[in-house]
């Protein structure tokens, strides 16, 4: 972890203009007004390659872990993070957002920014801090887009492999488009989790979900494929399964017919391989009313 100096700075105050009015100073450094709660939206992107996941577990590094233990540097007291996406060992999150409530009334959103990118590992930055309206809850948004990307070539990328999944032979991508397009839709997505047991319902509603053709590889000799898919929320593994069925289809392992009767089936054995986290991330997040968020460079 690298040092913190600026966390030794100290932060100022978002809630002077509300003290002075109500004609009382602000807390002193460090302490916070029981009473008066603000919650606090981070927008942050990280490598996942390095992580066991996005959730604390103990003996194991985490992005939540690693996130809180910075913040409880900064700020000098605890909090508990909410997320829009509890991302999987080894995948990516390029738009994620997490939010935390605090008592303290001296931050500065931009000084806070700061302080905890000093803390963070490399592989993890907050790109932006901000005061959220009362009520907010990250792991409440509307919508996850999830970006996959499957290179079909002979010659294993070496330059993108923590970012890309290679599987060896071509890809047909008439039969990607077809399989993905029997994702959308209202449904029990049973078959694409190995944890359907851990769930209530495992219906999901996916409202996007497609291939793109990117081009050929940058060695010239194969293509390279990303698929897409957008849902009010994920099954643990539904992704990575449904990308790696796909191309189980793509690649003549299975039939059109097979995938989808296995689909309907809820049965996670007649499914395909899962693919490797490596090559997802988590692209997009909307909240009711707002426009999705993106990173520069993940279109």
């Amino acid at each position: 972890m690298n040092g913190g100096r600026e966390a030794k700075m100290g932060v100022q105050a978002v809630g002077a203009k509300r003290h002075a009015t109500e004609g009382r100073g602000g807390p002193a450094d460090g302490q916070s007004d029981p009473g008066a709660a603000v919650t606090w939206r981070l927008d942050l992107a990280y490598e996942g390659t390095a992580f066991r996941g996005w959730a604390k577990q103990p003996g194991h590094r985490t992005v939540e872990g690693l996130l809180e233990e910075a913040l409880a540097t900064v700020l000098r007291v605890p909090v508990r993070l909410s997320v829009a996406g509890r991302t999987d060992a080894g995948v990516h999150a390029w738009a994620q957002v997490a939010s935390f409530s605090c008592a303290r009334l001296d931050l500065v959103p931009e000084r806070l920014r700061r302080s905890l990118n000093g803390l963070l590992p490399p592989e993890v930055g907050v790109i932006r801090v901000a005061p959220a309206p009362s009520g907010f809850v990250a792991r409440e948004a509307a919508s996850r887009t999830y970006r996959s990307d499957v290179w079909a070539t002979a010659v294993s990328p070496v330059r993108e492999r923590a970012f890309v999944w290679a599987p060896r032979g071509g890809v047909d991508g008439a039969a990607l488009a077809a399989a993905a397009g029997l994702l959308p839709g209202r449904r029990d997505f049973a078959a694409l989790t190995p944890s359907a047991r851990l769930y209530h319902s495992c219906v999901r509603e996916v409202t996007v979900a497609f291939w793109t053709d990117a081009g050929p590889t940058p060695d010239g000799e194969g293509r390279r494929w990303r698929f897409e898919i957008t849902a009010g929320s994920f099954l643990h593994n539904m992704v990575r399964v449904a990308v790696g069925s796909m191309v189980d289809v793509a690649q003549g392992r299975t039939t059109l017919d097979e995938f989808e009767e296995a689909l309907a089936s809820g049965e996670r054995l007649r499914m395909g391989q899962t693919a490797p986290a490596r090559g997802l991330a988590l692209v997009a997040v909307s909240y009711a009313g707002e426009p999705a968020v993106t990173r520069p460079g993940s279109a």
